[in-house]
């Protein structure tokens, strides 16, 4: 009877949990439509790991990995090796993890909503706007190691503040918090906004507790987050660097040329008031701060930019949120400024600071944090719906219908079809293809390219950890601070194309795109033979052709 008693309370909860894990799970290893080169790395380092104890480069469990030179926390890796265990080397294990983490990240949302405005109908409006959130669907169904920070970030929020209740709680908050540093790169800036304001905002309660828990919470965060804290004095931070807004000052040449317009030199009144790198840079942070609050990246085009994180013609949001925002943002206004709201609004302007902070006009992985607090307003503003009268539920109804039809259209029906070129579509193929004639020829040459076809023949072909540790060799980018290249594994070369001095090398196999390897000059039936043409899942154009020259 307690069980019985127990789901008929939480029947609404159960339900949300199950429409979020459907979301989140279903044909996970297809869709999306490939895996990229970081998750079939996360994927192989884990495979390694459990097959070796290394990494690929030979490491003995490392807490941070080298993968291509991009160096990454191993919290992810290290929690997919009973995936990997269990279901073998595959999409769905190396994805699992992030998977389940969305999953949570609904159920955290709800428990976190409850305590800061204790009413249960809230929390369940905003547990459902997390379940159906497109930013945080698309986060879970890849290996993101941002989505799983995201979690272990509300968690460490959780436990934050149940501490207040029972201090001991303050340790395990912050454990969860130092957890998320060995888990992503990008933790150290948009976990720190969180602790800082958490603290900020409940300074008197936070001084308030036993100095001990203090200190033991301090040690234990201090305990794991060291490994991350040495790192930022080692080369294991070069593409800060790349990635950082402030690597990208103006040229000199354009400087000078906006100077001469208007008869201006460097130290004048008018240069530190219209011209400054400080008012240049100024702008370009705020111009990206509005950018992820902007129309276009929330509900009609999502990261334009970067199209693996969002569905063709998609917001972030539903277009139905617009309803909700507006409404969630009255009634968050309406609570007024409290601890507890304050948080929320605080978060809401800080958590896209990494993101803004980047050379990329807006980036939704490095602003994933930004989803919680617009996830709390618009479950506010669906709250307020459910307690409008029936004119105002059946309008939003409607709206709310279409816009997740169009939705989940857009992710499960266009992404594959559309956006397989974003997703390094077609190497999959490549080794699928290759491996089985691969001892017929001397030499096999793949087309090299920072996609890093190397990783996907070690992921597909399952290769012994151990055999490819003992050759394992990244040779240094030609971009300070950016990733390298892997050039060779057994008899394939991943090379740059040539054809016109290549064609003629005879015995040999080639995969590369039409650009390097034209259909018009390897078509001749007596000099090659067209072992497979790739087509990208919209059926039209080529990925790659793999071609023999006889």
């Amino acid at each position: 009877m307690k069980i019985k008693e127990l789901f008929r309370r939480n029947i609404w909860l159960i339900t949300i949990i199950f429409i979020a894990s459907i979301l989140r799970l279903w044909q996970l290893g297809s869709i999306p439509p490939h895996l990229t080169a970081d998750e079939a790395s996360l994927g192989y380092n884990a495979y390694s790991i459990l097959k070796t104890g290394k990494d690929e480069y030979g490491e003995v469990l490392p807490l941070i990995f080298k993968s291509f030179g991009d160096y990454k926390p191993g919290l992810y890796i290290y929690s997919t090796v009973p995936f990997v265990a269990a279901l073998g080397l595959n999409e769905l294990s190396v994805r699992l993890t992030a998977s389940l983490a969305g999953i949570f990240v609904v159920y955290l949302a709800y428990l976190i909503s409850k305590r800061l405005f204790e009413k249960k109908k809230i929390a369940l409006c905003i547990a459902a706007v997390a379940a159906i959130n497109p930013w945080l669907i698309y986060f879970s169904r890849g290996a993101w190691e941002a989505n799983l920070s995201l979690a272990l970030t509300l968690a460490g929020i959780l436990f934050f503040l149940k501490s207040f209740e029972k201090s001991r709680y303050l340790t395990i908050s912050s454990i969860f918090f130092a957890l998320t540093l060995l888990t992503y790169q990008g933790a150290k800036l948009s976990t720190g906004i969180v602790v800082f304001l958490l603290v900020a905002v409940h300074l008197k309660k936070v001084v308030a507790l036993p100095k001990k828990t203090l200190i033991i919470s301090f040690l234990a965060a201090l305990l794991i987050s060291v490994p991350i804290l040495l790192s930022l004095f080692g080369e294991k931070t070069g593409r800060l660097t790349v990635f950082s807004i402030f690597s990208y000052p103006r040229k000199a040449e354009t400087l000078n040329s906006l100077l001469q317009q208007g008869q201006e030199k460097v130290g004048d009144v008018s240069y530190y008031f219209f011209h400054s790198e400080s008012l240049n840079f100024g702008r370009a942070i705020l111009g990206r701060w509005f950018n992820h609050f902007s129309g276009r990246f929330l509900f009609f085009e999502g990261d334009w930019q970067n199209p693996r994180h969002s569905a063709p013609n998609q917001g972030m949001l539903l277009l139905s949120d617009l309803i909700l925002v507006i409404l969630g943002f009255a009634s968050l206004v309406k609570v007024g400024w409290r601890n507890k709201t304050s948080f929320v609004w605080l978060w809401l302007i800080l958590a896209p600071l990494p993101a803004i902070l980047s050379r990329d006009e807006v980036h939704a992985v490095r602003a994933l944090n930004l989803a919680v607090p617009l996830v709390i307003v618009l479950g506010m503003g669906l709250e307020r719906v459910l307690a409008a009268g029936k004119l105002a539920k059946f309008v939003f109804a409607v709206a709310f219908m279409a816009s997740t039809i169009y939705f989940l259209d857009a992710y499960f029906v266009h992404l594959p079809k559309h956006n397989s070129i974003y997703w390094s579509y077609g190497y999959k193929q490549i080794v699928e293809t290759v491996s089985p004639i691969q001892g017929n020829y001397k030499a096999v040459k793949v087309q090299q390219s920072y996609a890093q076809p190397y990783i996907y023949f070690l992921f597909y072909q399952k290769y012994d950890p151990a055999k490819y540790q003992a050759q394992a060799r990244l040779v240094k980018s030609q971009f300070e601070g950016d990733v390298g290249l892997v050039e060779k594994l057994d008899n394939i070369c991943f090379c740059a194309m040539d054809w016109p001095s290549q064609r003629g090398e005879e015995g040999t196999l080639f995969a590369a795109d039409t650009i390097a390897i034209p259909p018009s000059d390897s078509s001749d039936e007596g000099k090659f033979a067209l072992i497979k043409e790739i087509k990208y899942l919209n059926g039209l154009d080529t990925a790659f052709r793999i071609i023999e020259v006889k």
